[in-house]
């Protein structure tokens, strides 16, 4: 009786369900793993109630209390790679958001774009990112989002350059924004517009002052920081906005 020699290099069909079997358990174990990474809560997080509402009004994002009367209106020229109006935001956090939620301010931001550092029009980095995102945020009128998460993106500015789309959506998540922007953050938000608008508001800045740089904020058409160091530092540019 004779006898096949089997191919030592032919994998039998049991070999290679078990093969399929064993990658389908990687699968899955990493699967679990990401989701409860991003299940963790992430420490830190701005969590604060605000009592004014949000608007995207073609290149500026309004914060106001509804109904509020005789309010001063404040036009805000920010970077979000910008250290100084990071410093600004820090110290007059507090000051910002009692006044808007006792409706005593209206701030308009004017967001910028130009410390992405490219030419003009291709200017695409984290400065811009970041505009789209809140962009979007202020888009859906959810205030208490976009307050958190522009104090977030100022507060830990330093960091948050390098962080990835994943790692910005997690936070998102976390801070209750809108499903769809998480997700359009988390697979490459798209800046199109956001660039668009960081060019006009470039325009109109450099119009007004006939250069540009940040943080600037207008009052009743006056630059209100050139003179601010005597009264105190940039964080007091919501006591001498109110004066």
């Amino acid at each position: 009786m004779s006898q096949k020699i089997k191919n030592p290099n032919e994998k039998s069909s049991g070999f290679v369900v078990g093969l399929i079997a064993l990658l389908a358990v990687v699968a899955v174990v990493i699967g679990g793993v990401i989701y409860i990474g991003r299940s963790q809560p992430i420490e830190g997080l701005p969590d604060e109630d605000v009592d004014f509402s949000v608007a995207l009004d073609g290149d500026v994002i309004r914060l106001s209390k509804d109904g509020a009367e005789g309010a001063k209106t404040a036009t805000i020229f920010e970077d979000f790679s910008c250290r100084y109006c990071a410093q600004m935001s820090e110290e007059g956090h507090d000051d910002e958001l009692k006044a808007l939620n006792d409706g005593k301010l209206v701030a308009e931001y004017r967001t910028l774009n130009f410390l992405d550092g490219e030419e003009k029009e291709q200017r695409d980095g984290h400065s811009t990112r970041i505009y789209a995102t809140v962009r979007k945020i202020a888009e859906t009128g959810d205030a208490r989002a976009y307050w958190n998460f522009r104090t977030m993106m100022m507060a830990d500015q330093q960091n948050s350059v390098t962080w990835s789309n994943d790692e910005l959506a997690d936070r998102l998540e976390q801070l209750g924004v809108a499903d769809e922007i998480v997700s359009e953050v988390r697979s490459g938000i798209d800046t199109t517009e956001a660039k668009a608008s960081a060019n006009a508001n470039f325009d109109d800045l450099e119009k007004r002052l006939g250069k540009v740089s940040t943080p600037h904020v207008f009052v009743d058409g006056k630059d209100i920081l050139e003179n601010i160091s005597g009264d105190g530092g940039l964080g007091q540019w919501v006591k001498v906005a109110l004066r």
